[in-house]
């Protein structure tokens, strides 16, 4: 049986990995971009809620790109050249 020495509900870096399904490497960029940390104990690990991972995950979502919408438009713009020719 697994135990944890860390505080429930704050998971250390390997977990959120884990949690996150990406690397510890990618965990220390999100840090590094302003992912939210704890300092867990006075050796200084860092522990991190994982309400605080989807929170900033969502935060940095993007806008999903109508290609469809996009590729109407350029062909639309084409047509309306060919026409005006």
């Amino acid at each position: 049986m697994e135990t944890t020495t860390h505080k429930p509900g704050y998971f250390p870096i390997m977990q959120v990995a884990k949690y996150a399904s990406v690397s510890t490497k990618t965990i220390h960029r999100w840090i590094n971009l302003g992912l939210p940390v704890y300092q867990g104990t006075t050796r200084g690990k860092v522990l991190i809620r994982p309400t605080d991972i989807d929170s900033y995950l969502t935060r940095r979502q993007t806008r999903q790109v109508d290609l469809d919408a996009m590729v109407d438009e350029v062909l639309q713009d084409i047509q309306g050249q060919r026409l005006g020719a």
